[in-house]
């Protein structure tokens, strides 16, 4: 629930509750909810919230019914037609590399969503992403891009950044951000040379497509 500050209801930025985020995105971007979901997944999102189900449902491999099959970055949407988008996708490259473990099979994240090659590729196919989706969205459209940062082979990745970068390049102003704390990860094993903070949170970038660039000294 929004905190009460001097006698008024404040929605803050961060929250132990992704579906308070959700709702809180609702309540200030995103009245209708969201049109399309590039990654669907199996909704999580939408039966665990109690969320509508977007109109537009995709996926590369698709899992349940009334979900199309196709990549995030190459959608069968005409231009310039979506009013919000909710994009959930990876957030860690081939458990080949070592995400803050050395033994690939300790880190049931990386083994289970295993997609890229690479953090690179991965941040590659985030650029393509975005540019599909500025490709699809209205003037004024909504896209909210949840992602996390990451350690790889002792290096971070601080791909909220990256991204947001991107979205500037692309066309999209950042207009929002909602932090996800949480108590327990999954962590892998070695952690006895631990280089780096390990990252208890996640982020919810929220971007309005704007009929020009954004100017970088503006912000």
């Amino acid at each position: 629930m929004p905190i009460n500050l001097f006698g008024q209801d404040v929605i803050k930025s961060i929250s132990f509750d992704e579906g308070e985020i959700l709702r809180n995105i609702q309540e200030l971007h995103c009245p209708n909810w969201f049109e399309l979901d590039p990654c669907y997944s199996v909704g999580r999102f939408y039966s665990e919230f109690g969320i509508p189900k977007p109109k537009h449902r995709f996926d590369i491999s698709p899992q349940v019914s009334g979900v199309v099959e196709c990549s995030a970055d190459k959608l069968p949407i005409e231009d310039g037609v979506i009013k919000s988008i909710m994009f959930d996708p990876p957030f860690l490259a081939s458990s080949g590399e070592s995400h803050e473990s050395n033994d690939p099979n300790v880190n049931i994240i990386a083994n289970r969503f295993s997609v890229f090659p690479s953090m690179e590729k991965l941040w590659d196919w985030y650029s393509l992403c975005i540019q599909e989706f500025n490709r699809v969205l209205t003037d004024g459209g909504v896209l909210v891009f949840k992602n996390q940062d990451t350690v790889s082979s002792a290096k971070n990745y601080f791909s909220h950044v990256f991204i947001m970068n991107e979205a500037l390049k692309y066309g999209f102003y950042p207009k929002d951000m909602f932090i996800l704390l949480v108590k327990n990860r999954i962590i892998g094993g070695n952690h006895s040379k631990q280089q780096h903070a390990r990252k208890f949170h996640s982020y919810y970038w929220v971007f309005e497509k704007k009929k020009c660039k954004v100017d970088y000294n503006l912000l």
